[in-house]
């Protein structure tokens, strides 16, 4: 659905930026290839087709806002939603779990999540609703973003700057690892008739619940 070489092709630094604010901060973003851009980015860098400098400093700077709207939206809007008895992601008692975690783990979780694709869409709407404390959370935001946008960039400019015409292959590996990992994390999640009814029920009334708290 979205290609990463195409996207910092055409767009260039201001489109990494902008797709890795979504993927930090909106629930949206869970869609955008993150980690799969950087890498790309990281290439075209090392090949001398994008300033190094300005694109670690424009994804860190992207990735720790993204993070803060995230958070500013789990606290505003996660004492509304987290109100069901039912449901597999919305549930009540989740709101409290989520605020003893995040007390005990938030640190080191806000920092790992950067490095788990999808999972870091939603870590910091959940830190946000967690009511993590939000100085910690502010540094350890730095942190993760600095760790993960220049880390994972500059992967990609090693890789580009070293091994020459690595993007005749880079690509078509990527993509059918990701492919494959999609397809593994589906099966195990729907191969049983019982779970795939349960899955889809709750899902369901999460999705429904959570848009009519959001319009209201």
């Amino acid at each position: 659905m979205f290609d990463a070489h195409s996207i910092v092709q055409t767009g260039g630094i201001l489109a990494v930026a902008v797709i890795i604010f979504a993927e930090s901060g909106l629930l949206i973003g869970f869609l955008l290839p993150g980690d799969t851009l950087l890498l790309t980015a990281g290439l075209f860098a090392g090949q001398h087709k994008l300033p190094l400098i300005p694109l670690i400093v424009s994804v860190v700077v992207a990735a720790i806002l993204g993070y803060q709207v995230g958070y500013i939206f789990g606290e505003r809007a996660g004492p509304r939603l987290f109100k069901r008895e039912g449901g597999i992601l919305l549930r009540k008692e989740y709101i409290h779990l989520t605020e003893a975690y995040f007390k005990k783990y938030g640190p080191i979780t806000i920092v790992a999540a950067r490095f788990v694709a999808h999972v870091r869409t939603f870590v910091s709407v959940i830190a946000g609703a967690g009511r993590m404390d939000k100085k910690a959370y502010l540094v350890f935001n730095v942190i993760g973003a600095v760790l993960w946008g220049s880390g994972i960039t500059l992967v990609g400019f090693w890789l580009g700057n070293t091994i020459p015409h690595i993007d005749r292959y880079f690509f078509p590996v990527i993509v059918s690892l990701l492919v494959l990992l999609y397809a593994v994390t589906i099966w195990g999640l729907v191969k049983s008739p019982t779970r795939r009814a349960t899955l889809r029920k709750g899902l369901k009334e999460d999705y429904d619940y959570f848009f009519r708290h959001v319009k209201n």
